[in-house]
Formats: structure tokens, sequence, C-alpha cells
């Protein structure tokens, strides 16, 4: 199965290759208790030549974040903006919406609303958690393509290079997190699929940086996990019944991964100076 889906994102960076769609092509589809301490980050050298902003974030100058997603990102959104929020130099905006995904843009449209939002927030980070829902067809240039196919792929691919592509030219980076295992073997497979296309997308910017949500939400081969280990050594369930969003728990396991892949990757130093308040993660499913 894996190898399927490799041969098949082959294919689409060859279509993709041969000619990039532009972000303006969006088709619809058929059917503290404590004081902060200050903190001061150093932005690395590439970043710059790039002719991105330097990220100096203090207590005075916070690192403004935007966080966009669907109902796993509103689980995800919840815990990251505790935790970045508690270090006392950055400012989250959560603006994840349930129901919503990249596929079908005539419910709603997340290039265009992140538009929006970049000029209302001015976000220095964009992080993007999204994609549960998008195993449904999509329109691909005024035709019908179904899901997994080659051409649903490049469609899907366009649709994330269009997200990419407005927050990088808002002058953000962009920090997309995969998807993680699903309990459901075809909605996992799907999922898989999904994370290769954004993983390809966002890494053919620069600015960008592709975290995936496995290392915290699966078991040592890759596979779906119910429970894990906290930073304190204690089981906790890592997702809710449904067997596809995530508990507290578990959002804030990856909250905790994606700031520190952040920090690695930025220079940056993220860390807590006040104890992030629990949030519960969303049960319904989209």
């Amino acid at each position: 199965m894996v190898g399927g889906i490799l041969a098949m994102l082959i294919a689409v960076v060859v279509l993709i290759s041969g000619g990039r769609p532009q972000a303006s092509d969006r088709h619809a589809v058929a059917h503290p208790t404590t004081a902060p301490t200050r903190h001061y980050a150093v932005t690395t050298t590439t970043d710059r030549e790039r002719g991105l902003p330097a990220l100096l974030p203090t207590a005075a100058a916070r690192l403004r974040v935007l966080e966009i997603g669907d109902s796993l990102g509103i689980d995800f959104g919840d815990q990251l903006q505790s935790q970045l929020d508690a270090t006392g130099i950055a400012l989250t905006t959560m603006a994840s919406l349930g129901d919503t995904g990249l596929a079908n843009a005539s419910y709603y449209d997340w290039p265009a609303h992140l538009v929006t939002l970049l000029g209302t927030y001015h976000p220095q980070v964009v992080v993007v958690f999204i994609g549960a829902n998008d195993d449904q067809g999509l329109y691909v240039d005024g035709t019908a393509a179904a899901p997994g196919t080659p051409a649903w792929a490049a469609g899907y691919g366009q649709r994330v290079d269009a997200v990419v592509r407005e927050a990088t030219g808002a002058g953000a980076r962009v920090v997309w997190v995969g998807m993680p295992p699903m309990a459901n073997s075809d909605l996992n497979t799907a999922m898989q699929l999904e994370n290769m296309i954004c993983q390809h997308e966002t890494e053919t910017f620069s600015g960008t940086l592709y975290v995936s949500s496995a290392s915290v939400l699966s078991d040592a081969s890759g596979h779906y996990e119910t429970d894990g280990v906290d930073a304190s050594g204690q089981e906790v369930a890592l997702r809710t019944p449904d067997g596809v969003h995530l508990t507290a728990a578990g959002a804030g396991l990856l909250a905790r991964s994606v700031i520190n892949a952040v920090d690695t990757r930025w220079h940056l130093s993220l860390e807590m100076t006040a104890a992030p308040g629990s949030t519960a993660a969303g049960q319904s499913v989209d």
C-alpha cells in the first residue's frame, strides 16, 4: 500500500514540476500564574539571506503566531496557544474551524480566508494542521477528480500550494503539521497520501517547516496508537474514542513537539514560564 502511495506521489511531483498551478486557482468541490521571563532569540543566517525578517521576540514584542486547521486543528490549537503564550514572548491566534478542509472550497475557502487573517493579525509564523476531512472528490480545472487518483493528488497539491503561497507571500514562515495516523485503515491511507503531498509542497518554499505528528501520535512502527506517555512519565490517552480526534494530552504532546521543532529550525527559545491551562479536546466528528 505504501509503495502505491509513493508511486502516486512521484507522479504528482512530475505533474507539479511540469507546470505549477497558480494560487488563484480555487475550485469548488463536487458534492500566567507567574511573571513571564524575557527571552531573546536568534534567527539563522540562511533565513536572512532568503529575505525573511529576523525573529527576535521579547515580552514587549511577542512572536505573532496564527494557527489554522479543522476540528483536529482546534484540538491541537488550544494546546499550542496555551503553551506558546505561556512563554511570555508569543501571542497566538487560533482560527481553526471544524468541518473545514482544503478539498471543499465551496464550503470554506481556506486560502481566501487566510488572506483576511493575514491582513488582520500580521503573523510571523502560520501553523497549519488540516486534512482530516479531505478524503473527498475535488475539481481540477473544471474536471471532477476522485480521491486517491493522480489528478486528485495534483489538485490537492495545488490547494496546499495556495495556502503556503499566501502565507509566505505575506512574509510569514509556515509550519505545516502532518495528519496523525487514523484508526480506520482507509482514512489512514488517505492521510498518508495527504501528508506526502503536504510535505512536498511545503518544502518547495523557503521559510517553511514540515513537522510529522507520527513521532508522538503513533507506536514504534508508525501505526495508530490510543495511549502514550506524557512528559511526567504517566500513561495518557492520546486519541478520543472516534479514532480521529486528539485528547488534550495528545494535543499537548503534539504542541510541544511542534514548538521544539520550531525552536530547532529557527533557533528560538520558546520555553514555558507559566503553567499552561488544560483545554479538553473536541469530541465531535467533522
